[in-house]
């Protein structure tokens, strides 16, 4: 399980900092809501992995960023290079017409990191409480970690999904995974 979890401060409505700690991992997640739009405003979200104590090789790290509807709605992915989804466009029925838009990551002092991977799945999705075993049966480990001068290492990826047994599609589902 995790080792602590819980929210470092926020205020119910416009912004929040949630830590996450998992073993020796990290996670801080921060978000802002502008005021604007005629949806309630304009969300901005961040997430933080690092590592704690000291030695050897940093961890291969994956973070999976899911979009999905659920029978209404409609999701149109924006891909980069073809593998980075760098913005999901959509409607949904409450929310009207939206734009979510995956920034590239960066390291702590706000430059480039030093290398990331970058996955992306498309699925027809049977429904939001089945999207953990899409995701499960689409994963490969066919993939290569593979930084200039640094060892190759292989990671499990989102890759194709054929379906699942049993209900039929009802919504969508994007993924975008960083590693």
């Amino acid at each position: 399980g995790l080792s602590r979890y819980g929210w470092l401060m926020h205020d119910g409505e416009n912004f929040g900092i949630q830590e996450i700690e998992d073993g020796g991992l990290v996670l801080k997640t921060e978000f802002v809501k502008r005021a604007g739009g005629e949806h309630g405003g304009d969300w901005s979200w961040r997430v933080t992995a690092r590592t704690q104590g000291a030695g050897g090789r940093a961890p291969l790290l994956s973070l999976f960023f899911y979009v999905a509807t659920d029978g209404q709605g409609t999701l149109q992915p924006q891909l980069e290079n073809g593998t980075r989804l760098a913005a999901v466009t959509g409607t949904a029925e409450g929310l009207g017409r939206f734009t979510l838009t995956f920034l590239r990551p960066t390291a702590e002092n706000g430059e480039d990191p030093k290398y990331a991977s970058y996955n992306y799945l498309e699925a027809a999705s049977p429904g939001l409480h089945r999207l953990t075993e899409v995701v499960r049966s689409s994963l490969s480990n066919r993939f290569v970690f593979a930084p200039p001068g640094g060892p190759r290492r292989r990671f499990f990826a989102v890759d194709a999904f054929g379906g699942l047994p049993g209900e039929p599609p009802r919504g969508r589902l994007l993924l975008h995974q960083v590693t």
